[in-house]
């Protein structure tokens, strides 16, 4: 070794380097470590003051108390487990000293041990208890459902047990079993390896194990196998709802199979238990260990490898007789989860649009002729968004669009993002069904009001960042504001670490606010995270206050027998995209627009769901008796509900045409699907436009009257590369006289190609408030939404030259007598004004400059209803004389031909009326022409569908085909 003299002189340095380097490695981990800590720390005490200022502490501190009693049992009984098990494994003596290479890391644990035993077996414990416990903890949903369970009153059809076992209580037994298990067998894979470096276990030697050690590990195989065999015993009950049969529930293979081998792996695994005490007294583990493997291989065969056998044996066989009672319990327990049984659902028969008077075609002046984007340019840059709702006009019950106006909080500067501006603007109302005369959108101030002493509206459905309101502003803002003081330097500390914004402490006062969690999606899942929420608030006006209402859902996914719901057509934030097979819409939320207090209604006291929520948080809930008075009369029907229901419809319904037996349920042909956007059964392909319908961007295929709705999400998913059609969304519509929500359906056994329409499932709510579905099936041949978009856009290019398709508006359902018809708006290129409608009524094309002149040309009546301010109302179209002939028919049809085109470059209104004059004098043309002709000889039927009639065709089509 050199003397000191002959190091290095760097060599001091160099320590000295990595010292220091050292030090500022701790010093980073422990800074970051302390910035995460602090702002979780930062988070929760924020949270708490949110929760303060909309005076619902208390729903805080039942999910905190529910969260901290699940972590503080499960992690005690963790860490006193494992910490038990180390104490024996340390009193118990070692078989002799160690020796040799191979044992010089149990000499070292001997000797830490020896010096740090206390520690090393108290640090130990309390991690493991605290990984432990974060599972249980997170689970704090499934632990307020088992200890507040409420009966539903209904057995199951399996085990005759109520259905509140399977929903409230056996998902917590089956976590709490199954994590007891995983305890269990680290605690004794961790127990093993602590004997052996303990000296109690050689791997090697004539004594391997002290008896202490057998004793030990005995115990705890047989705690394992106790508690497996729980597991298996509680699993027989999970097979209602088991995946592995035609349908879900208890099927073939389970009932015969799956159930009879879970009860004898239950008795193996008792069986393995006692041997395993008994291998422990006669110092003997072979008949643990040949129960242990008859165990392993019983479990594997018996669970997957046999169960596969049987079921591809027996897939030969009809489903509806292989799993005959598998389906009646699945199409029952279905229909009642999903609210799809005869008592919510009524069935109606559509028939021909025989029209007789004004009072048939009534709906038609419930069109929307503007489009959302339209109305969203017409409403002021204060207005945020332009939500299709509906209010009184004159007496009468419309759709309008309700411009809502919110406080900005954009911009490039700090102060443009985050200080609120508490100017007060109006709502506007722009209405839908009504344009004026030169096709342009008419604003309304004057039919909904808000008090100007109300305050701005300060939360919306925009996601917005916190806003900062100065203490100037203290005088204008709200009374009752939901906002929160920062009122000293370590509370906007705290506000500054949560949204890691420096300027919160820089730039406010000990007099400013603030008003966080501003969106009211936000704002509702906050506050009630254990609800699934809708996509799609709306806004309500009445008492001259702004509130925003939005639906909550209670939710399961382990209803009996009960299949789980297709939740692939529901926009991105749709709070049903989740596993489940049982919903209601049990509860409704209304957000003050203006001081951001939440309130939370319940509409269905009979749902059990609902029932445990209530017991859990006694006072989150209300009755719907204290809803403010105005709002039941704008309840509507929640789309994403809708969505799910009408796809679950489309396989469970049952009508006269369909009854409920196994094969009528396994037929393909039997069952509707929501339409498709694209039609391929024709010879021209449907390219669709896409309409914003608010400033949110959310954009919606336009089809089949798709309005209001997020499409941020396709119909259905493509999982293979090959191009799945999407679907056309549930939307809007007033269907007699009252705002329905609205899925097109077609028959699923071939719905890309399917041309006509199976039935229209509306969405109603009652005088009560609860929700219903009204099924109009389509007995006449109504074309579907794909097709029937084709015909019109054929007639549209065909009669207006250069139209867009991103001009066309949105594709509606209409009831025309007992019938259904379409009705598709299209407008000016680049501009926000109405030019044209087309009707599509028993396969042929109406064109006009307006509904009424449609519907005039289509059933020879006054319609009895005006779209168009200021406009009178027009004539019907008047007759055809009788005396003329094919010449001077033909003459009269190009001069009104021509004027129509004239008036149609001049911007006049009425050039369809007097299009439609020239078509009736072409038609009497072509009749009298072919009664004159020789008889044709018969042609074959052709291959591709035949054209569509074209009421208002252009001249030049039409006198050649007339000549023709």
């Amino acid at each position: 070794m050199r003397p000191p003299s002959d190091l290095p002189r760097h060599a001091g340095l160099s320590r000295y380097g990595r010292r220091t380097r050292n030090v500022l490695v701790t010093l980073l981990v422990l800074g970051t470590l302390a910035v995460v800590v602090a702002r979780w720390m930062a988070r929760l005490v924020t949270d708490s003051w949110w929760f303060d200022s909309i005076e619902q502490r208390d729903v805080l501190s039942r999910i905190s108390l529910a969260r901290v009693e699940l972590g503080v049992v499960s992690g005690l009984a963790a860490a006193c487990l494992l910490y038990g098990c180390l104490l024996l494994v340390d009193r118990t003596p070692p078989l002799d000293r160690p020796h040799g290479h191979d044992d010089q890391l149990v000499l070292r644990y001997q000797v830490l041990v020896a010096e740090h035993g206390l520690a090393v077996r108290v640090i130990a414990s309390v991690a493991f208890g605290a990984v432990a416990a974060l599972p249980v903890a997170a689970s704090w949903q499934e632990w307020l459902l088992f200890r507040n369970a409420r009966p539903f009153g209904t057995d199951d059809a399996v085990y005759g047990r109520d259905l509140s076992f399977y929903v409230f209580r056996l998902p917590f037994i089956t976590f709490v079993v199954e994590w007891a298990f995983t305890v269990l067998l680290v605690a004794t894979l961790v127990t093993a390896v602590a004997h052996y470096l303990s000296g109690s276990i050689h791997l090697a030697g004539p004594r391997r194990a002290a008896r202490g050690v057998r004793f030990h590990l005995a115990a705890l195989c047989m705690l394992i196998a106790i508690v497996r065999a729980v597991a298996y015993w509680f699993g027989r009950y999970r097979l209602v709802t088991s995946t592995r049969g035609y349908v879900r529930g208890l099927g073939y293979v389970d009932e015969h199979h799956v159930r009879p081998a879970l009860v004898l792996l239950c008795l193996i695994a008792l069986t393995t238990a006692a041997l395993v005490m008994i291998g422990w007294r006669q110092r003997s583990w072979r008949l643990p260990v040949a129960s242990a493997s008859l165990w392993a291989v019983t479990a594997l065969t018996a669970n997957a490898v046999y169960p596969a056998v049987v079921q591809r044996m027996v897939e030969h066989d009809p489903p509806a007789e292989r799993e005959q009672a598998s389906i009646v319990r699945n199409t029952a327990a279905t229909r009642l989860a999903f609210g799809l049984d005869d008592e919510r659902v009524d069935t109606v028969a559509s028939g021909e649009t025989t029209v007789a008077s004004s009072a048939d075609v009534a709906d038609l002046a419930d069109v929307r002729l503007v489009s959302s984007a339209a109305a969203q340019l017409s409403l002021p840059a204060e207005s945020a968004s332009a939500d299709l709702g509906r209010a009184v006009v004159q007496g009468r019950q419309e759709q309008v669009y309700l411009g809502v106006p919110a406080v900005a909080s954009d911009g490039a500067t700090w102060s443009l993002r985050h200080r609120l501006d508490l100017s007060v603007f109006p709502p506007l109302v722009v209405p839908a069904s009504a344009v004026g005369a030169n096709g342009r959108v008419l604003p309304l101030s004057n039919v909904v009001k808000v008090n100007p002493a109300a305050g701005p509206v300060l939360v919306s459905d925009l996601d917005a960042p916190y806003g900062i309101l100065a203490g100037d502003d203290r005088g204008a803002t709200p009374t009752g504001l939901a906002s929160v003081d920062l009122s000293s330097f370590a509370r906007r500390a705290a506000f500054a670490l949560r949204y890691g914004d420096v300027d919160l402490v820089r730039r406010t006062t000990d007099e400013d606010q603030i008003l966080y969690v501003r969106e009211v999606g936000a704002r509702v899942r906050t506050l009630a995270p254990f609800l699934a929420w809708d996509s799609d608030p709306y806004p309500v006006v009445t008492d001259g206050r702004l509130r925003w209402v939005i639906d909550g859902y209670t939710t399961s996914d382990h209803y009996p027998s009960a299949e789980r719901a297709d939740v692939s057509g529901l926009p991105a934030g749709s709070g049903l995209r989740r596993p489940l097979n049982y919903v209601r819409s049990s509860v409704k939320a209304i957000v003050d627009g203006h001081t951001g207090a939440v309130s939370l209604y319940a509409f269905d006291d009979a749902d059990p769901v609902l029932q445990v929520w209530r017991a859990a948080f006694p006072g989150l809930f209300e009755p719907k008796s204290q809803m403010p008075a105005g709002i039941d009369a704008h309840i509507r029907y929640p789309l994403d509900l809708l969505t799910v229901q009408a796809s679950m419809w489309g396989r469970y319904r049952s009508d006269d045409r369909r009854g409920d037996a196994p094969t009528d349920f396994t037929s393909l042909t039997s069952r509707w699907s929501a339409a498709p956007t694209t039609f391929t059964g024709g010879t021209t392909p449907i390219v669709t436009g896409a309409t914003s319908t608010t400033a949110k961007a959310r954009t919606t295929t336009t089809a089949a009257g798709s309005s209001a709705r997020s499409a941020s999400g396709t119909g259905s998913g493509s999982t293979s590369g090959v191009a799945v059609p999407s679907v056309v969304r549930a939307t809007y519509a007033m269907w007699d006289e009252a705002l329905v929500g609205l899925v097109p359906m077609v028959g699923s056994a071939n719905a890309g190609v399917a041309s006509d329409l199976a039935a229209l499932v509306l969405g109603t709510v009652g005088v009560d408030g609860a929700p219903r579905l009204r099924i109009v099936r389509a007995d006449a041949e109504v074309p579907s939404p794909a097709a029937a978009r084709q015909r019109i856009e054929q007639a549209i290019r065909s009669s207006v030259p250069n139209v867009l398709t991103s001009s066309l508006g949105d594709l509606q359902p209409v009831r025309i007598g007992k019938g259904i018809g379409w009705v598709l708006p299209w407008y000016k290129p680049l501009e926000a004004r109405l030019e044209g409608v087309a009707l599509l009524v028993d396969g042929t094309v109406h064109l006009a400059a307006t509904v009424e002149a449609a519907a005039q040309d289509a059933f020879r009546i006054d319609p009895g209803f005006t779209t168009v301010e200021g406009a009178a109302p027009s004539s019907p179209v008047p007759a055809v004389p009788d005396d003329l002939g094919v010449i001077e028919l033909l003459e009269r049809a190009d001069a009104l031909a021509a004027r129509a085109q004239e008036q149609r470059a001049s911007g006049d209104p009425s050039a369809y009326a007097t299009l439609g004059q020239a078509n009736e004098y072409y038609r009497r043309a072509a009749e009298l022409a072919a009664a004159a002709a020789p008889p044709a000889p018969a042609a074959p039927a052709p291959s591709a569908p035949t054209p569509p009639t074209t009421s208002a065709p252009g001249p030049t089509t039409t006198a050649a085909a007339v000549t023709a």
